[in-house]
C-alpha cells in the first residue's frame, strides 16, 4: 500500500484499527504488525513535516498509550537492526519499532 497517497485522517483511522486489534489481542502476524508500524511511522513523518491540530496530537497520544499497554519493549528493532540503521531510526524517536505485541 502506498501510504503517501493517504490523507492524515485516513492514516490515523488505520492506526486506530491496528491499536484496537492489539488491545483486544486479536491474532496478527509479524507482517501485519510491520504494516501497522509503517502506518504509525508515516504519521510521525507527516507530523514532523508540518503542524497538526492539538486534537490530532491528543488522539495520537491516546492511541500510542493504548499501543504501549498492548505491547512490550523488545531488545531490537522489530523491522531488523539493518533496516533501522539504514533508515536512521532510533529507539528514542521511532520507539514504536522497538515494541512487540504481548
Amino acid at each position: 500500500m502506498n501510504l503517501e497517497r493517504l490523507a492524515l485522517p485516513a492514516l490515523m483511522a488505520q492506526w486506530a484499527r491496528a491499536v484496537d486489534r492489539l488491545e483486544r489481542a486479536l491474532d496478527t502476524t509479524p507482517s501485519d504488525h510491520l504494516e501497522d508500524l509503517a502506518v504509525r511511522h508515516e504519521i510521525a513523518r507527516r507530523i514532523r513535516a508540518r503542524p497538526v491540530t492539538a486534537e490530532t496530537r491528543e488522539m495520537l497520544a491516546e492511541l500510542d498509550g493504548i499501543y504501549r499497554g498492548a505491547t512490550v519493549e523488545c531488545g531490537g528493532c522489530v523491522a531488523g537492526e539493518h533496516d533501522a540503521a539504514a533508515q536512521g531510526w532510533t529507539a528514542a524517536r521511532e520507539w514504536y519499532f522497538w515494541r512487540r505485541p504481548r
